[in-house]
């Protein structure tokens, strides 16, 4: 069984070794309620912003360069795969966690679009289709991910333009476990299910002191065994392959986590 997490945000805040080990943590945890125990893989889709470049840190450290980091990553060593955007996290003590490119940029409309499985970085601030499209023709899986605000008022008739007049394959939408319990179910979910656009969801980790331990308590499930060099091309084509349904795992977030967090965002902006 593959678990994946499919909107991860690593943050100067964050203690890179915590980081991987709550990741490991959250797999195991969510394997083990589906009946896996300790036959899972996990991957961690980053979704960068243009202030990090987590991935390519970590490279570094998987080409054994210079290993001296204010945030180090205590047991965990990385390891090079057959492709450039991925990389096979090992722990001494035997735990393992795949992690593939990827970044996030914020369109002309004011909505954001992830490229996964990708290490192409487009201009910030493009129209949400010529985004969309470039992403695409790079090859990255692109994602419109919910963020608390951003798919309502004039940004969500945008979105609901944009779902009226897609394909299936065009890209797909994000749910976030930042999305409260209480909220309403986001009316672009439900159109993005008549058309066949289908939802991966991620854990969207926000930068306060305890996002650290969110990366892999949200995400998809793929019945399959995830083979080491080529992570990013096989879970490419099992998206293209898989029915419209995408079984997801994980809960959405309480209420006062959700305004503690809310208030902690702000405060840092």
């Amino acid at each position: 069984m593959i678990l994946v997490d499919a909107h991860v945000h690593i943050y100067d805040c964050f203690d890179l070794e915590k980081f991987f080990n709550a990741a490991n943590f959250n797999f195991k945890w969510a394997a083990e309620r589906l009946g896996h125990g300790n036959e899972f893989s996990g991957i961690l889709l980053l979704a960068e912003t243009s202030k990090d470049n987590w991935f390519q840190c970590l490279s570094k450290y998987a080409d054994g360069k210079d290993h001296a980091d204010d945030r180090p990553t205590g047991d965990w060593r990385f390891h090079r795969t057959d492709e450039r955007c991925s990389l096979h996290a090992r722990s001494d003590d035997k735990r393992e966690l795949f992690i593939i490119a990827g970044r996030q940029f914020v369109t002309l409309e004011g909505l954001e679009v992830l490229s996964l499985a990708s290490t192409y970085s487009f201009p910030e601030g493009l129209p949400i289709r010529k985004l969309i499209a470039n992403v695409r023709d790079t090859g990255g899986i692109p994602v419109v991910p919910w963020g608390f605000g951003k798919w309502v008022g004039r940004r969500g008739k945008v979105l609901n333009n944009l779902l009226d007049t897609a394909k299936s394959s065009d890209f797909f939408l994000g749910d976030s476990g930042n999305r409260p319990f209480f909220m309403p179910y986001p009316s672009q979910l439900k159109l993005a299910k008549n058309k066949n656009i289908r939802c991966l969801p991620g854990s969207d980790s926000l930068p306060v002191l305890d996002g650290y331990k969110r990366p892999g308590n949200f995400g998809f499930i793929l019945n399959n065994n995830l083979p080491d060099h080529n992570p990013s091309k096989f879970l490419k084509t099992e998206l293209e392959h898989l029915p419209q349904g995408i079984q997801p795992y994980g809960k959405l977030e309480g209420l006062f986590p959700f305004i503690r967090n809310q208030i902690a965002v702000r405060l840092r902006d």
